[in-house]
């Protein structure tokens, strides 16, 4: 009976753990400046942020990714892999290179709210290409597999004072990539100017901003918009299956991105 008392412990741990992560999502600053952001899906007070990863995509040719800004003081990498040299390993079609994102391991002691979105790094891309997109490659990209995992996407932090692990949880539906040819001057704001509650929600959500809302779209986990509304500051969910959403809000200073539990 104790070692069944001790294994069921450690499931139920492991379980505790992996239900708490991280979402990667691409951001449209302006022009050709983009941030990737992060967005948990717990409150935390002071984690301990070790090292982050992830690798970007561009149209193959003279795009490259420039002036990356730091992450609390801390510097990142970026490491081109040409589709040139992707073939060579036998991956890739010859239409994308990769850019490879490393935060190193150091320390950033953080503090978050579930739902809001924090900015792990801003860049340009040069050349403005007018074509292809900027995407986050994922973890089952046969590129990704075909270099041995060693250009996944990972973020390990302490956040209980305990160990350092992995809490990626994948990408944000509907940003896990931006098209150039789409690419428009709307500015997208990562702050608290627009307020979301309640969050898990199971009946109605309430929208709340000083600023004068234009439109509301829903997302499902599948990239479906099930929600499409203009002028309203409030949805009502109760129709909707239990999961995760993406709710974006319009207004006229920008756009505000969310993440939505229904329960």
């Amino acid at each position: 009976m104790k070692q069944f008392y001790l294994l069921f412990v450690v499931i139920f741990s492991a379980f505790s753990v992996n239900s708490q992560n991280y979402e990667f999502g691409i951001v449209h600053n302006q022009d050709y400046t983009f941030s990737v952001v992060a967005v948990p899906d717990f409150d935390a007070t002071d984690t301990d942020i070790s090292d982050i990863g992830f690798a970007l995509m561009l149209p193959a040719g003279n795009a490259d990714i420039e002036n990356v800004s730091p992450f609390n003081s801390r510097v990142w990498s970026a490491t081109e892999v040409t589709a040139e040299q992707l073939t060579t390993f036998g991956l890739g079609d010859g239409t994308r290179d990769g850019f490879v994102m490393n935060l190193p391991p150091g320390q950033t002691i953080l503090s978050h709210v579930s739902g809001e979105p924090f900015v792990l790094v801003t860049f340009d891309v040069s050349n403005t290409p007018t074509t292809g997109s900027l995407e986050l490659l994922t973890n089952s990209d046969p590129i990704a597999i075909g270099l041995g995992g060693a250009v996944d996407s990972f973020y390990n932090s302490n956040i209980d004072g305990t160990t350092t692990q992995d809490y990626f949880g994948g990408f944000i539906t509907g940003m896990e990539s931006i098209m150039f040819d789409t690419l428009s001057t709307l500015e997208v704001i990562i702050d608290d100017s627009v307020s979301v509650y309640p969050n898990p929600a199971s009946d109605i959500i309430y929208i709340k901003t000083l600023n004068t809302i234009e439109s509301l779209q829903l997302f499902d986990i599948l990239g479906k918009r099930v929600v499409n509304s203009k002028n309203e500051n409030e949805i009502k969910v109760s129709d909707y299956q239990s999961g995760v959403y993406v709710l974006k809000v319009k207004t006229n200073k920008g756009q505000v991105i969310k993440r939505i539990v229904i329960d």
